[in-house]
């Protein structure tokens, strides 16, 4: 397994960097997961893109972070439709005991 899969820390502020740099650059809004994998394809060795095919998937869309995202790109972040309908629902939940027992019989 090692030899099929490796991890990279990505700090935060290389995070911001590649949101308004790739903004800047190819006119997309990475939300900062995204970000974290631009960041990560960005800074990889050439030798090591060249030996494999690569992609780097969105993870979620960047309106779910406008605090983050916004003032990094100086714009507000445009809310897909499918995302703007969940908004404008009504949060439902219930507050529960912090305990395993108390979570077993509510997922009963």
């Amino acid at each position: 397994m090692r030899n099929a899969v490796s991890a990279i820390s990505v700090d935060d502020s290389a995070i911001r960097t590649r949101i308004r740099e790739d903004r800047a650059r190819f006119g997309e809004i990475w939300c900062p997961h995204t970000a974290v994998a631009a960041e990560v394809w960005t800074t990889m060795p050439a030798e090591l893109k060249g030996s494999e095919a690569w992609c780097v998937v969105s993870t979620a869309s960047p309106a779910k972070f406008p605090e983050i995202v916004e003032p990094l790109i100086g714009m507000r972040v445009p809310i897909p439709e499918t995302l703007a309908r969940l908004f404008d629902r009504p949060s439902v939940f219930e507050e529960i005991d912090a305990s395993l027992e108390t979570l077993k019989g509510k997922l009963k």
